[in-house]
């Protein structure tokens, strides 16, 4: 029977790791990353794209930040996901919050879409699991 050094390492104990590590966290922050740049590619292939918050759409410069905010927000977001910054527990449910609120007006002013209802449900299971994983932004430094 050959002798394999991964074999005295518990699951267990892997587990725990990722865990005090955060592993899960910084790999939301990659997505956030991941989702800020297809945002990003996205808006920029489809430049009349008006994006409704709060159940109303802007025009000129003022759309075009309202737009482009939405990436820089998940960049930003995510970054502070992958550092595990306390900044970005609070942006993160500032952001939640905002946004499931702006979207619930949009649908009340125009109309009931189930997949826009069932993504404010997934944010929402989400955003809980992230207030169950507070913790994990507390464990690095704020400077450096």
């Amino acid at each position: 029977m050959a002798i394999h050094p991964q074999d005295d390492v518990e699951t267990k104990h892997l587990g725990s790791v990722f865990w005090k590590k955060a592993w899960d966290i910084r790999i939301f922050g990659i997505l956030l990353v991941v989702a800020g740049v297809f945002d990003f590619l996205w808006i920029s292939a489809y430049p009349n794209y008006a994006l409704k918050v709060f159940g109303t759409t802007f025009e000129g410069v003022t759309g075009e930040i309202v737009k482009y905010q939405h990436p820089l927000i998940h960049v930003l977001l995510g970054y502070g996901f992958w550092r595990q910054r306390r900044w970005a527990f609070y942006g993160y449910l500032l952001y939640l919050a905002l946004g499931c609120l702006s979207e619930v007006v949009t649908q009340l002013m125009g109309g009931f879409h189930s997949t826009r209802t069932t993504m404010i449900v997934i944010s929402l299971v989400f955003g809980s699991y992230i207030m169950l994983r507070r913790s994990a932004f507390h464990l690095s430094k704020e400077a450096g």
